[in-house]
């Protein structure tokens, strides 16, 4: 048990560092400038457009992006939103309703399961 619990765990780092990379890279991909893409239809000042560059690390080589955002993971820190609003904060209200709907999903799994091995004998 202890065995199969560490190979687990192991398989989980390169997973998890997989698909956080893919996200970042997919945010990465899609065209245009992302400071524009906060700014909306809105003319920005060059002042506003430098801070927002510094404060989410723009102005940082990609891996150096990449690491910061995988710290602020580990540390539960998920940024902020398009307006501002924590990102972890977001999560939070919506943790609840997502449970519920995985509870749901659960109990129709076990309907359907149990249903289907009686029909198949």
């Amino acid at each position: 048990m202890g065995r199969y619990l560490t190979r687990r765990v192991l398989q989980f780092i390169p997973v998890f560092l997989g698909a956080t990379l893919l996200i970042f890279v997919m945010v990465w991909v899609v065209p245009g400038d992302p400071i524009r893409a906060l700014a909306g239809d809105r003319a920005m000042p060059d002042s506003v457009r430098q801070a927002l560059t510094e404060q989410y690390n723009l102005d940082k080589p990609l891996w150096q992006q990449y690491l910061l955002y995988i710290g602020g993971v580990f540390q539960g820190d998920f940024g902020t939103d398009f307006r501002g609003r924590p990102v972890s904060d977001l999560m939070a209200q919506r943790i609840p309703i997502t449970a519920r709907l995985a509870v749901l999903a659960f109990g129709f799994e076990v309907i359907i399961g149990i249903a289907a091995g009686i029909v198949a004998g």
